[in-house]
C-alpha cells in the first residue's frame, strides 16, 4: 500500500480483516515480521515513536485520542510540545483549519461532541506538521451528518498537501471522498485501485459494500 501527498487513501474490509492491525504496524505500534515501511523513501520500520514523528508520520487512534480533562488549547499544546519556536504558528494553523475549535479553545475536551473530538485529535496530530497522517476509523460512532463533516475536513487537509491514509468501516462513504482504496480481507489485499472504480466494481460491491447481485433482492 502507498499514499502520496495531496491524496486520501482508504483501507476498507470486513470486521476482523486486520485493517487496524495493519495501520498500527505501519505506525510502529505492533511488530512486523516481513516487508518494509518506507516514508519518503527511507526505511522506518522499527524506529522509536519519537523518530517516526520527527520523520513526518502522525497517527490518530480510534479511541483515547484526546485528553478529556484538558482544554482544547492544552491538548494542542501537548501535541506541539516538541516544536519549539514554531508553536505559535502551528497553533494558529490548527485553529485556522478548525475554526469550531478556536471558538471553544478554553473548554475541556470532555464537553465536545464526537465529531469535535475527532477534529481535535486530527488538529493535535497536525501540530508536528506531518507529511503523512494515518487515522484508525475516524468516523466510528458518528452520525451520518458528522461523518460528512469529518470527511470534508480530511479532504481539506489533503488539499493542503498532506497524505491522508485511513482505515474505515464506513466503506462507501470513505471511498466516495478518497482518491484510491485498498480492500483488505483475512489479512490480504484483495482489491486495490481508484476509489471510484472500487465503488463501481460489482465484485467489490457484492463482497464488501453490501450491494446485491443483479436480478436479486427486493423490489
Amino acid at each position: 500500500a502507498q499514499v502520496s501527498g495531496g491524496e486520501i487513501v482508504a483501507v476498507i474490509g470486513p470486521n476482523g480483516a486486520g485493517k487496524s492491525t495493519f495501520l498500527k504496524a505501519l505506525a510502529g505500534l505492533v511488530p512486523i515480521s516481513g516487508g518494509e515501511v518506507l516514508l519518503g523513501g527511507r526505511p522506518v520500520a522499527g524506529l522509536p515513536t519519537h523518530e517516526l514523528i520527527a520523520s513526518g508520520l502522525a497517527f490518530v487512534p480510534q479511541t483515547g485520542n484526546v485528553f478529556t480533562t484538558l482544554t482544547i488549547h492544552e491538548n494542542l499544546m501537548v501535541g506541539g510540545h516538541t516544536v519549539g519556536t514554531a508553536l505559535r504558528r502551528r497553533l494558529d494553523a490548527a485553529y485556522g483549519l478548525f475554526p469550531a475549535l478556536a471558538e471553544k479553545r478554553g473548554q475541556r475536551a470532555r464537553v465536545l461532541s464526537g465529531g469535535q473530538r475527532q477534529m481535535l485529535a486530527i488538529a493535535r496530530a497536525l501540530m508536528t506538521e506531518p507529511s503523512v497522517i494515518m487515522l484508525d476509523e475516524p468516523t466510528a460512532g458518528l452520525s451520518p451528518k458528522i461523518v460528512g463533516e469529518v470527511f470534508a475536513d480530511l479532504r481539506r487537509l489533503a488539499q493542503s498537501g498532506v497524505a491522508v491514509f485511513m482505515v474505515e468501516q464506513n466503506a462507501k462513504a470513505a471511498l466516495r471522498i478518497s482518491d484510491r482504496g485498498y480492500v483488505l480481507a483475512d489479512g490480504e489485499n484483495r482489491f486495490e485501485g481508484a476509489a471510484a472504480a472500487l465503488l463501481d466494481d460489482p465484485a467489490v460491491g457484492e463482497a464488501f459494500l453490501g450491494a446485491r447481485k443483479a436480478g436479486t433482492g427486493g423490489h
